[in-house]
């Protein structure tokens, strides 16, 4: 891929020439590269997967734009050269990850503190704690805090459990896109 330096011919080119090259614009700058042809090797499921997730990204983007406060929020961090859709289409591509679960203040009592650290490219948007007995019933379940620092979410439980050993704590995570990821611990 070559790129144009203030070269009055080809400035501000956009379209393919002779179906050997294709110019666009990036950045402000022209970018030359060679015609992309169809690949002639068939897509695997996992290609398929992914072209769909894409697709559904795309999608997600052009809604997430047309909204101007949410556009302000992907322009925001946008870096040099990329555009609000762009960060869009990664976050919605990206889902957020839920990287630990702290229980040691968790002993069974209501009041009890469980921290969840939770991380995303762009924001988590909400943090869900459930808490299940040995036996797998729900003990409870209900949103986590945001924390200063904008990774750790507090959740302080309301119910009682009697029989902390054996116990399973799920928390998911959700970004702007809907995206979730969850983690499991058990006790």
């Amino acid at each position: 891929m070559a790129e144009s330096k203030e070269n009055i011919l080809t400035k501000g080119f956009s379209g393919t020439v002779a179906r050997l090259l294709t110019f666009r614009q990036k950045a402000g700058k022209t970018v030359v590269a060679k015609l992309r042809r169809p690949s002639s090797v068939p897509p695997t499921d996992k290609m398929v997967a992914v072209r769909d997730k894409f697709q559904s990204s795309i999608a997600y983007a052009k809604g997430a734009i047309k909204d101007p406060a949410v556009k302000a929020l992907y322009q925001a961090v946008a870096k040099p050269g990329e555009s609000a859709f762009n960060v869009a289409v990664a976050d919605a591509f990206k889902a957020p990850k839920v990287e630990s679960i702290k229980t040691d203040n968790y002993h069974g009592a209501a009041g009890d503190t469980i921290t969840v650290k939770a991380t995303d490219d762009f924001k988590v948007t909400g943090v869900t704690v459930s808490i299940l007995n040995a036996a797998g019933d729900l003990i409870e379940e209900g949103n986590a805090v945001m924390q200063i620092n904008e990774t750790d979410w507090l959740y302080t439980t309301t119910q009682a459990n009697a029989a902390v050993a054996g116990s399973k704590i799920t928390a998911a995570a959700t970004d702007m896109p809907g995206n979730s990821t969850s983690l499991v611990v058990n006790l």
